[in-house]
């Protein structure tokens, strides 16, 4: 089974950047239909030559960023703002060639600005908007004016104003669509980054208790191993008077305390021994229809009343699954709650695909309360008079560290469903 640790927040940069990147794309195509569009449709005169080295320069830096982005090369903010930088360039130079401010589509210096805005620190905000503002006044004075062929005026001026207020709607349409779709793309990728650190401060708060946790269970075995061995010493001895005097049924009792201290004591010999040596990973590889019957098989020393049906619902060859220590603590700790609130009835129910393998237990208990549904695994929580409300908070840190999921809800019929994902071995 292996540990699979989440994402490095830097994918959240890759993906807007492959956003960016076929934003710029689309750019392109669109500039290049709107050239051939007004020197062919509108017979404006428009200077061919430096627009396309623009251009093709410009799908040459993003072929360029492309193949730096499948190498894993690190994308940084600065890199990324590098990106609008160059984006607002390339836009500047070529309204410079078509008409600067008096191009209807001049705004498009805005998205840029946007998309800083969106994803980047106040920082690269300011300085986005020095460069667009500079760059927008630049083309308020110097530019080279829009020209139809049969009037050499000025377009925006005389009979032309129709036009350019027809160009202005068609730019304003443009980039509100752009903006709607790419911008909000990266801005999801912003929150998933942000999802991604709660969740890692989450893990880590988290393995900060266990960690402390596991410090005092191994303190506890210390201190309890002494007392238990007493116990089962005097409870050995009055056995053997029991069975001198044939009480069978104070008998048929002790044995069952006699029982549960081997348990205790194998339980704190287990804890001893993870703690000396790195036993987490080193089970043995079964196919997880033969491990769950050792776990069942364990489970039931300690559970000889209650009634416990297994399914198996998927057919073929089983997978493999490691039969590690504490995911086999795990199923026992769920096995052990569904037992406290229905002894009557447990189902178990194992399933696989070419991915996963799927654990459902369920008992016919009262059910939990809806917060008590939400702060499972989150909290210590727990339903019993005397529990700790330890045992379900380890067992979703140990399923979550083996690549697994875990969740609870209740039954229509009364009761609890537990389903617990673990990933197949490779």
């Amino acid at each position: 089974m292996t540990n699979l640790l989440p994402k490095t927040t830097s994918a959240a940069t890759d993906e807007n950047l492959r956003h960016l990147l076929s934003l710029r794309a689309l750019n392109v195509g669109g500039q290049l239909v709107a050239i051939l569009w007004a020197t062919y449709y509108l017979d404006i005169v428009l200077p061919t030559q430096p627009l396309a080295i623009i251009l093709t320069s410009l799908m040459v830096w993003s072929l360029f960023s492309l193949l730096l982005l499948k190498k894993k090369a690190k994308v940084t903010d600065n890199a990324f703002f590098f990106q609008l930088i160059v984006d607002v360039v390339a836009l500047t130079a070529l309204l410079y060639f078509t008409g600067g401010a008096t191009n209807p589509f001049a705004w498009f210096l805005l998205v840029p600005h946007s998309i800083a805005s969106t994803l980047l620190s106040r920082r690269y905000v300011w300085l986005m908007a020095i460069v667009t503002s500079l760059s927008y006044t630049l083309i308020v004075f110097y530019y080279r004016p829009l020209v139809h062929i049969d009037h050499p005026m000025e377009m925006g001026l005389g009979e032309h104003f129709a036009d350019h207020v027809m160009g202005m709607w068609i730019g304003f349409v443009l980039s509100t669509c752009l903006m709607a779709y790419f911008v909000a793309g990266m801005a999801e990728s912003l929150r998933k980054r942000n999802k991604l650190l709660a969740d890692m401060q989450e893990r880590i708060f988290r393995d900060e208790r266990l960690v402390a946790l596991g410090t005092l269970a191994t303190g506890a075995a210390h201190e309890l191993g002494t007392p238990l061995g007493t116990m089962d010493v005097v409870a050995h001895e009055l056995e053997l008077e029991l069975q001198e005097a044939g009480d069978e049924d104070s008998r048929g009792k002790l044995l069952i305390i006699q029982g549960q201290i081997k348990r205790c004591k194998n339980v704190l010999m287990t804890i001893t021994e993870t703690a000396t040596g790195d036993k987490y990973d080193s089970g043995q590889l079964l196919p997880v229809d033969e491990y769950l019957t050792h776990v069942l098989n364990r489970w039931r020393i300690s559970n000889l009343n209650i009634n416990l049906i297994q399914e198996t619902n998927s057919e073929g060859v089983p997978p493999s699954i490691i039969s590690d220590v504490a995911l086999t603590r795990a199923l026992l700790n769920v096995l052990d709650n569904a037992a406290y609130v229905s002894p009557d009835h447990i189902n178990l129910m194992l399933d696989w695909d070419g991915r996963m393998i799927y654990i459902a237990i369920e008992d016919e208990g009262c059910g939990m309360s809806e917060l008590q549904l939400d702060r499972l695994g989150k909290h210590t929580v727990s339903s019993k008079e005397e529990g700790l409300g330890l045992g379900v908070y380890i067992t979703k840190a140990t399923i979550e560290r083996l690549g697994g999921n875990i969740n609870w809800k209740n039954r229509e019929k009364g009761g609890v469903l537990v389903n617990i994902s673990l990933p197949l071995n490779t």
